[in-house]
């Protein structure tokens, strides 16, 4: 690729190596073996055409001070650069980092890779893979770790099952597009185990060595805290085989399911395909869309009403149910939620409400860990209220579930798919192991001694219930309408 003309119109040489990958497919890594202080640098997420954060510049800033760039203690303000943070990259950043032996960036946002390679053509590409499956699931225990759920309804921004569904499906789709070009191939796997890849990365961008300190993620702070204490300053496998080690429920349902959507992603890269048959082609998400259907949109993925593919997808229907329940709690409620994956209703939640997450994994420290898709619950401590979405499904003895939660002499709000409301839905498919219908549900129900508020297929195919053992006191009263 050509270099480009700086502002004065004299040549510059381009960038040296651009990182891209899915998300948690180990970008940060590679982008850190590649940073050794006075020598090189390659920077994670710099988000150069974005509107200025803060966040992001003070970030790029601890960075660019720990390599050893002749950068002011201050991180720029955005008054100074008419709000635009490319300028600042380009006035400041940019005449440092061009006499670095070798300068790079990473991204894991594939919505603007056109334009980025566009301007800032790199010498050398690197492609980062991992197993789908694996990337899912660690994708749903970032969320988890860092806390970034929703972030109200209406603000525009969301950060749950569906949205990682949805993004991974875009990101995969453009992935196989980025690939075209020559590039080094890195799969997650190959780079934690084995020296020899690590070495040809260093023979490939044209470094003598690597680094062995994980410099972005010491610049992220606090956010990647987690992150730094869990790999120690080293390289291990701990983190491979996450499908294998993630026991039954919606988290390992939601990762197979977008492994079987997405076929050709694994056969290009060598990973365990889906067997013959069981890819559905006709689905938004495919990664062949039919002509008459548009291509998904990474912008549909970032907003909150987005109601997803036109096919059934539960992790949208999980979220419609965690918006419709929250707007039913009353306020200040201490709320125990039995949903594995994400606690997305966090920040949904009514003034002065906590919540505490029970998941079946240790996905974040402060979550109780129980092996709910068997019915077993965590201890229901000080709770006022359970809520329990997109669950019921997987547990294969839904009567021993609810006789559990009856015993907590809490009230529930209880989310369910009976069969009467599926019809041409491959329950197995989805990784359902309960069947049951509207009759069966409200005879299990009355078993367990509730009283029962239902709301049948609010969403159309999703039924939605209010339960409060019986001789319990009444339920805590809705929360009025907001005006």
């Amino acid at each position: 690729m050509q270099g480009q003309k700086g502002e004065a119109g004299t040549a510059r040489a381009p960038m040296g190596v651009m990182v891209f990958g899915l998300a948690r497919s180990g970008t940060t890594l590679v982008s850190d073996l590649l940073t050794i202080p006075g020598r090189s640098l390659v920077i994670s997420e710099p988000e150069i055409f974005k509107q200025w954060s803060r966040k992001t510049t003070a970030r790029v800033h601890r960075l660019a001070r720990m390599v050893g760039l002749d950068l002011d203690e201050e991180p720029p303000q955005p008054q100074d650069y008419g709000e635009s943070y490319q300028r600042y990259f380009e006035e400041v950043l940019r005449p440092q980092l061009d006499r670095l032996e070798l300068w790079g960036i990473k991204n894991v946002d594939f919505s603007g890779w056109r334009p980025l390679l566009k301007t800032y053509p790199p010498r050398r590409l690197i492609l980062c893979v991992r197993d789908l499956r694996d990337t899912v699931i660690s994708g749903i225990d970032r969320i988890c770790r860092l806390g970034i759920t929703f972030r109200g309804t209406g603000s525009g921004k969301l950060r749950d099952e569906a949205w990682l569904l949805a993004g991974l499906a875009f990101s995969v789709r453009e992935l196989m597009e980025l690939r075209k070009l020559p590039h080094l191939l890195v799969r997650y796997e190959d780079l934690v185990a084995d020296p020899g890849l690590r070495e040809r990365i260093a023979a490939y961008v044209g470094l003598d060595r690597l680094q062995e300190e994980r410099l972005n993620l010491k610049a992220a702070e606090m956010q990647r805290a987690w992150e730094v204490e869990k790999h120690q300053g080293t390289i291990g496998t701990a983190s491979v085989g996450r499908f294998a080690a993630e026991p039954p429920g919606p988290v390992r349902s939601l990762a197979e399911r977008l492994w079987r959507l997405l076929p050709e992603y694994s056969e290009a890269f060598g990973y365990e395909r889906p067997p013959a048959g069981e890819s559905p082609r006709d689905h938004d998400f495919a990664l062949a869309p039919q002509p008459d259907r548009p291509g998904l949109s990474y912008l549909d993925t970032e907003e909150w009403d987005w109601r997803g593919p036109k096919q059934f997808e539960p992790s949208f229907a999980q979220r419609r149910a965690r918006i419709a329940v929250a707007k039913a709690i009353p306020a200040a409620m201490r709320v125990l939620d039995l949903c594995p994956g994400t606690p997305a209703i966090a920040s949904l939640l009514p003034a002065g409400s906590s919540l505490i997450h029970g998941d079946s994994v240790a996905r974040a420290p402060q979550f109780l860990v129980s092996a709910l898709h068997q019915g077993v619950l965590p201890p229901a401590g000080k709770a006022e209220l359970i809520v329990m979405l997109g669950l019921l499904e997987h547990v294969a003895d839904p009567a021993a579930l609810l006789a559990n939660l009856a015993r907590t002499r809490l009230p529930v709000a209880l989310s369910y798919h009976t069969t009467d409301d599926c019809a041409g839905v491959d329950r197995r498919q989805l990784g359902w192991v309960s069947h049951l219908s509207r009759a069966e549900l409200g005879a299990a129900f009355a078993a367990a001694g509730y009283r029962v508020e239902a709301h049948w297929a609010f969403d159309g195919r999703q039924s939605l219930f209010r339960l409060v053992p019986r001789g319990a006191g009444p339920a805590p009263a809705k929360r009025p309408p907001a005006r």
